[in-house]
């Protein structure tokens, strides 16, 4: 267990080394030697630094399907972040600070994630990773988005809150209707309220962005063209070091990775850290191909990411309406995006069964055999199996363990529940139909034992597939 002397040597160690002049190296660096005059070295001292940090937790892949975020994050000693974390750890911890509210559900501060996010942030500067533009660039529209989300709800947790006047406010002011989702969300991004948060993240301390203390009302809105391409190279850094597949990217941070292992751009970040993940330079082209097809009905992953983010944190903390809510704004931004339909439907299974039975069985109609539809089955069984229908609940139930493609990396989240209330859980779609299809078969008159027997075959690999903390299946986005 690292102790706090152990820390200060390693952090001693790179600032030794970034303070290193090539002109003039150290002259009492053991590592550096004389050639024709003048001091030289082989840079071994970075060696020492890695081989530090690492903590014998082996070499970083250097295979381009070797990195998984989640399972980096996983691996983790419990507590808050440190110099031993790995990069792509610490930015999971900063971005998921940024999608979150600094409220516990009784109204209270949530002072863990001021701290956990404050740690991160300066062991990421301790590695030469800017804190500074990870939070007012790289994570900025995640913020904007959780003051939107979480302002817009009016749930009464912030009624104590003594910003909250403030805040709603300078949103309502670009709002042209304030019960208009779409209106009060997309005031954030576009236009001089936009403007002026975005003056607000650029300028205000740490501390205040992630707390959402309100800027003055002297504080004058920005337009740049500078802060806008910034915006986009550390949105790639986030992106490339939080989401596993890229499928989740941006198109923008597609665009920057594949400029960068092509070589024709260098990015103002340490090599040492770039190097934590390597990407095939092929794989990138096939996923601009694949977004290339992309249209414009659908919702950019990347965006859809957040909402679901947003949208978890709501359903953990029970608010379903206010979950679906935000999914009716991506449904009526872009009506024919089916991720977005599917995940409205989610949301209202429990309060709505019937509305949502009608979207799932649209959604299923352009579906296709994959995990997805696999998804999309299980919640239907869930909604026949509330509205009394319990052979379409088992017929369900069948279509989604045949359908399954076992993917235990990302496993979608169900609802799932426990005695007198239900919890989301991400959870194997087939262990998920077994346990429904045994409930249902013990509930009613059959003698059949088919899904029982199921249940008890499947392996100890599937029946551990399945988790109560939805942040545990890693960072990758995916259809709720």
């Amino acid at each position: 267990m690292p102790s706090a002397e152990s820390e200060l040597i390693i952090v001693s160690l790179v600032r030794y080394a970034d303070s290193c002049d090539p002109t003039s190296r150290h002259s009492d660096c053991p590592f550096a030697v004389e050639r024709q005059g003048a001091l030289a070295c082989h840079e071994e001292c970075r060696g020492v630094i890695k081989s530090l940090l690492r903590r014998g937790r082996g070499e970083p892949g250097s295979r381009p399907h070797d990195f998984d975020a989640g399972q980096l994050s996983l691996s983790e000693r419990p507590g808050a972040p440190d110099i031993l974390w790995h990069t792509s750890s610490l930015l999971q911890v900063v971005a998921k600070a940024a999608r979150t509210s600094p409220f516990r559900q009784d109204g209270s501060i949530e002072l863990q994630r001021l701290i956990y996010a404050t740690s991160a942030l300066g062991a990421l500067g301790s590695r030469g990773v800017d804190p500074e533009s990870v939070l007012r660039r790289g994570v900025a529209s995640f913020v904007k988005l959780a003051l939107a989300v979480w302002l817009r709800n009016r749930d009464g947790r912030l009624d104590s809150w003594n910003h909250l006047a403030q805040w709603r406010t300078i949103l309502d002011k670009g709002a042209a209707d304030q019960d208009s989702a779409p209106n009060y969300i997309n005031t954030v991004f576009d236009g001089p309220v936009g403007q002026y948060i975005d003056a607000w993240i650029a300028t205000a301390s740490i501390e205040d962005i992630l707390m959402w203390r309100p800027p003055g009302v002297d504080l004058e809105p920005m337009v740049s063209e500078d802060a806008s391409e910034a915006t986009e190279v550390w949105t790639w850094v986030v992106d490339r070091f939080t989401q596993t597949y890229l499928d989740t990217w941006s198109l923008s941070s597609l665009k920057r990775e594949y400029a960068f292992v092509q070589g024709s751009w260098q990015p103002d970040v340490s090599e040492v850290v770039l190097a934590e993940r390597v990407v095939a330079r092929e794989d990138v082209a096939t996923a601009l191909a694949d977004r290339a097809m992309v249209t414009d009905d659908v919702i950019d992953p990347a965006i859809m990411g957040s909402f679901v983010e947003q949208a978890l944190a709501l359903l953990r903390d029970g608010q379903r309406t206010a979950a679906a809510a935000l999914f009716n704004t991506a449904r009526m931004l872009k009506p024919k995006d089916r991720d977005a339909e599917n995940n409205y439907a989610f949301c209202i299974l429990l309060d709505r069964p019937e509305e949502a039975r009608g979207l799932l069985m649209e959604v299923l109609r352009d579906g296709t055999a994959t995990t997805e539809t696999a998804t999309s089955l299980c919640n239907l069984a869930l909604t026949e199996s509330l509205l009394g229908n319990t052979d379409a609940a088992l017929k369900a139930c069948e279509q989604a363990y045949q359908a399954h493609v076992n993917d235990p990396t990302s496993l979608p989240r169900l609802w799932v529940q426990h005695d007198d209330h239900w919890v989301v859980e991400a959870i194997s779609p087939r262990v998920w139909a077994a346990r429904l299809g045994a409930l249902l078969e013990r509930s009613s008159e059959t003698t059949a034992n088919t899904w029982a027997e199921r249940l008890s075959g499947l392996t100890q690999v599937d029946q551990g597939a399945t988790s109560s903390d939805p942040s545990s299946a890693g960072t990758d986005e995916v259809d709720l």
